[in-house]
């Protein structure tokens, strides 16, 4: 081998038939995109990128679509369709999808290429409907209001930071010399807030076992996910975070414990690169919040607070505290530590802006009675058949005692 003989990846390459054609459009971490890079003069690199395609005839039409006007636009379309819980799940063709969008019509001059944009655009009955075809799982009324309600809150948000020319998203749509006035804005938040939107939503969502309170956020975080990829806003694992107070309850979803997150036991003052974890989370699901104590509870408030906003509850976050507090407690507290206790400091019930408390058997659909039971039991109204039931044992095949219902099973 020559002494000056170098052998790299660049020669490597440059031995493949490889060249431009090849390349994928595809994001580089969660602030810059690759697909339409800019030119040598300017570098500003955005975290938006509202309709881009691989088409470069599309590439100067697409520059007009990177508004604040085209955004309120694009978010109006997401709320389109029934305005009845009863009238859901109505229909659920396979060409469903793109009726209802197409049957609605924009005020103003849209031209084609923007048609093709709004049609890409979900709607939020299109995703419930979505997933009641693929996954077979319809929400019931108060699921789809708390669905309703997340996603809102979602949007409402991109709303509010695209207006403030202090945010990331604002500051990128501000560039542009479209503004939009003051009355569409107005009217975008109205519909959001006649939805159930807020500018900062702390929901309770609670109700017995199988109830359906981990598919209502679910199918939120579905809806928000599929609006930001059609218009290009970005995405990242953190903006629609899950966590839960237990490792398991988090194991469950692929979630990691709040504690974590929210450096809960972290006592060394929050650095940069921790605020950092959290510049892109614009929902956050904690779930298993019966096993929150008071203490808990208020350092995750003064922790969140240290990472955005010190002049709001929980830094301004808007968060979704699922749970059954008529499950197990906190371990080894007294009625002084208990969110739901009267002797408590009552911060839970002074913060909590929404409560949803789900109420069907979702998980028993096989077996109604028992689900019934079970609801019956969470209620603290058992009958004395129930009673019976319960304490009554028989063995089964293995030896092992079950209740009387899985005998032969």
């Amino acid at each position: 081998m020559h002494e000056y003989d170098e052998y790299s990846h660049y020669e490597i390459i440059n031995r493949c038939n490889f060249g431009s054609k090849h390349l994928i459009n595809a994001r580089l971490f969660t602030q810059t995109c690759l697909q339409h890079q800019p030119d040598s003069t300017t570098r500003d690199v955005t975290p938006l990128c509202l309709n881009s395609t691989n088409d470069d005839s599309d590439q100067k039409t697409e520059e007009s679509f990177k508004t604040f006007p085209t955004m309120l636009r694009l978010i109006n379309g997401t709320l389109v369709g029934c305005m009845k819980y009863s009238d859901l799940y109505n229909e659920l063709e396979d060409n469903e999808d793109s009726s209802s969008t197409n049957s609605h019509t924009y005020e103003g001059d849209i031209d084609h290429s923007m048609k093709k944009l709004q049609h890409k655009i979900p709607t939020l009955t299109q995703i419930a409907r979505k997933v009641a075809r693929l996954e077979k799982t319809q929400l019931d009324e108060k699921q789809y209001i708390a669905y309703e309600m997340i996603a809102c809150t979602f949007l409402l948000g991109l709303v509010n930071d695209g207006s403030d020319k202090n945010t990331k998203l604002g500051s990128y749509l501000q560039q542009t010399l479209e503004i939009a006035s003051s009355t569409d804005a107005t009217n975008i938040i109205k519909k959001l807030k006649a939805r159930g939107g807020r500018d900062q939503l702390l929901m309770f969502l609670t109700g017995p076992a199988g109830s359906g309170k981990s598919t209502s956020m679910k199918i939120a975080q579905q809806f928000c996910y599929e609006f930001c990829i059609a218009v290009g806003i970005m995405w990242s694992d953190k903006t629609f975070i899950f966590t839960a107070y237990t490792g398991s309850a988090a194991s469950l979803f692929g979630g990691v414990t709040i504690s974590k997150a929210a450096f809960l036991n972290q006592r060394k003052q929050l650095s940069v690169d921790d605020r950092n974890e959290w510049q892109d989370v614009r929902i956050v699901v904690i779930d298993e919040v019966s096993f929150m104590s008071d203490t808990i509870f208020k350092t995750l408030d003064t922790k969140l607070k240290e990472i955005k906003n010190r002049s709001q509850p929980f830094g301004g976050f808007s968060i979704i505290f699922a749970g059954d507090f008529r499950q197990l407690e906190p371990i080894g507290v007294n009625d002084t530590e208990l969110l739901f206790s009267s002797l408590s400091s009552k911060h839970w019930e002074n913060c909590i802006n929404a409560v949803i408390i789900l109420d069907n058997e979702h998980r028993f659909k096989e077996d109604p009675e028992y689900g019934q039971m079970l609801k019956r039991m969470w209620s603290g109204d058992l009958t004395k058949e129930d009673r019976m039931r319960i304490n009554s044992r028989v063995l089964g095949s293995s030896g092992v005692e079950l209740p009387p219902k899985f005998e032969g099973k």
